[in-house]
């Protein structure tokens, strides 16, 4: 297959194809679940079930098979922790199954996440939930969509009305500083919510269910298509800290906050002086 520029075809073509893996990962997922999972741990913190590893194989031989140059990024590859793709070329950064620990508990708040990068900037996101049914999509400056129907952000003007989510690390380092930061953004907001799914918490800002999310450390697979699709709702984007891991900015995990435009400048304020302090 000739690779060429990501051309509005181009770029239709690949969403299509994302959404329709998304989909048949998305139903292995839940097959899976009812049949049983083994379950490990990575580096004795991590859940990684049965699942994550079949559904990470599943999406990543369809995209060699269909796209056999592309270049991917699962979080299941070996060395991914320490992978640090240029997204020159076409590379596809995927989470099999985002949410996992809910996932193997039975709740409804985890995804499948695929994003494909191109030209140093992510162009398709494709998020599905599996069990509400839900696929999120969104191609760079073609907005964002959920089930087909175009999403916006929420137009909530002020942080004390806003519903604000947020995660954690799997390990207990600098939780007390994790919780002192939350203790401030929940003085300040109607309510916390905590899905355990990075790429569930940006669709719900892009569709307006909640009004921001922040999460200190993510990796790319976390976070890439949910980003765009959060942006192309009209989120805005950035960062609470220094980029203290020297990531690449389009996929950056340290220290995220998305949120409508209201409430993002308010947050950042309050992120960025609780770290200060």
């Amino acid at each position: 297959m000739i690779e060429t520029l990501p051309n509005e075809e181009y770029l239709q073509e690949i969403l299509d194809f994302a959404k329709k893996l998304a989909l048949k990962a998305g139903d292995r997922a839940l097959e899976m679940r009812d049949g049983g999972l083994t379950q490990n741990y990575k580096e004795s913190v991590e859940l990684v079930t049965s699942a994550d590893l079949e559904v990470s194989d599943l999406i990543r031989d369809a995209i060699q098979e269909t796209y056999p140059n592309h270049a991917f990024l699962t979080e299941e590859s070996e060395g991914a922790a320490a992978a640090r793709p240029d997204l020159t070329g076409p590379t596809w950064i995927i989470d099999p199954i985002d949410g996992t620990v809910g996932y193997a508990r039975g709740h409804f708040q985890f995804c499948i996440s695929i994003a494909f990068c191109m030209n140093g900037q992510i162009q398709v996101g494709v998020v599905y939930c599996p069990a509400l049914d839900e696929i999120f999509t969104g191609v760079k400056n073609g907005g964002s969509f959920l089930n087909g129907k175009s999403i916006q952000v929420s137009g909530t003007e002020v942080l004390e009305n806003s519903l604000v989510a947020t995660g954690f690390p799997h390990g207990w380092e600098g939780i007390d500083r994790l919780v002192a930061r939350l203790g401030e953004v929940r003085k300040r907001c109607r309510d916390i919510r905590r899905s355990g799914s990075c790429a569930f918490d940006l669709c719900w800002v892009a569709c307006g269910r909640i009004d921001a999310y922040y999460e200190e450390d993510l990796k790319a697979w976390d976070l890439s298509a949910g980003k765009l699709i959060a942006i192309e709702a009209g989120a805005k984007y950035g960062f609470f800290d220094e980029n203290k891991r020297n990531e690449l900015s389009e996929i950056r995990g340290y220290a995220n906050l998305s949120a409508n435009p209201h409430v993002y400048p308010e947050m950042m304020a309050i992120l960025q002086v609780n770290d200060a302090s």
